[in-house]
């Protein structure tokens, strides 16, 4: 070929010569990828993951006992009535007590002297962040009362006896609220 195209060929081969890496990089990289990894990174991630868990507990909204507790008792009848609006045994009753205190009952007592039912720990009770909730199937005719029970401490046990449990969660600092039921 001719003097010109020549150059011209060997100049082209030559483009990006700069750019080539050094003799031996392939052994560099492989040592590289050989070595264990930089423990670093570990430390750097748990004492982001605590600094994010202590903004978490500070800024998370503490549930605290704001003095009151709400009581809310509903009747369904299981089969028709022929007259008056009241209950009747076998009707259902769903009460719920919604408070912001961290312990919450609901204690149901007949003709003021039987205890019936406490939530939470019976079989038909519920709770949840928020409420607590007792499913009462009524079995006998007589007068129900249905006590909600709030506080930020634990709550005394109930003893059977309306008026000496209600006076005794009172004492301990708790907030109460009643809501009464004849049965026909």
């Amino acid at each position: 070929m001719s003097e010109p195209t020549d150059r011209l060929e060997t100049a082209l081969e030559q483009v990006g010569a700069e750019h080539e890496p050094r003799p031996g990089w392939e052994a560099r990289v492989l040592a590289a990828i050989d070595q264990k990894p930089c423990r670093r990174g570990f430390w750097l991630a748990g004492a982001v993951a605590a600094v994010l868990a202590i903004v978490v507990l500070i800024a998370l909204p503490t549930r605290q006992l704001d003095g009151r507790v709400a009581l809310h008792v509903t009747v369904t009848a299981v089969a028709p009535t022929m007259r008056g609006t009241g209950a009747h045994v076998g009707d259902r009753v769903h009460a719920s007590a919604t408070s912001g205190a961290r312990y919450r009952s609901i204690w149901v007592y007949r003709n003021a002297h039987e205890l019936v039912v406490v939530c939470p720990g019976g079989l038909s009770c519920a709770s949840s962040r928020d409420a607590t909730v007792a499913d009462v199937t009524l079995q006998a005719d007589g007068s129900y009362a249905f006590l909600a029970v709030a506080s930020s401490s634990p709550l005394p046990a109930p003893h059977g006896l309306y008026d000496v449990d209600r006076v005794a969660a009172e004492r301990a600092g708790a907030v109460t609220q009643s809501e009464h039921l004849v049965v026909r």
